[in-house]
């Protein structure tokens, strides 16, 4: 019953935070993490748009150049877990510039996950 209880809590939660998106992705590139997606907009049916920013300055040109999009990973800033299905939106091959909106899609949770750490 406790479990139930917690599931029907988390995503009670996670629909309050609309599934992560409020509160920031972080671009992570061969796990260091280099900037972040933030301030979400409901773009259309099933995109969003964020604002790139990046960490520092040395991580500039990896975050606009188009050819590293396909090797990010997103994890939520709040509940430090991943979006194994984020993806930008067609077309951000043209251009992709710092402090602009990129579309993204499938940049959201499902569920809250719990780490148990093993002492």
């Amino acid at each position: 019953m406790r479990k139930w209880i917690k599931k029907y809590k988390d995503k009670k939660e996670l629909k309050k935070s609309n599934w992560g998106r409020e509160y920031g992705w972080h671009i992570e590139y061969k796990g260091i993490i280099i900037g972040e997606l933030i301030n979400c907009e409901w773009m259309d049916m099933f995109w969003d748009t964020y604002i790139i920013k990046a960490r520092d300055e040395k991580w500039n040109k990896i975050l606009t150049e188009p050819i590293y999009w396909d090797n990010f990973k997103f994890k939520n800033q709040h509940y430090n877990q991943y979006a194994i299905y984020g993806f930008p939106g067609g077309g951000y091959e043209a251009e992709i510039k710092l402090n602009k909106r990129i579309s993204m899609r499938g940049l959201y949770l499902t569920e809250i996950k719990t780490i148990h750490n093993k002492t």
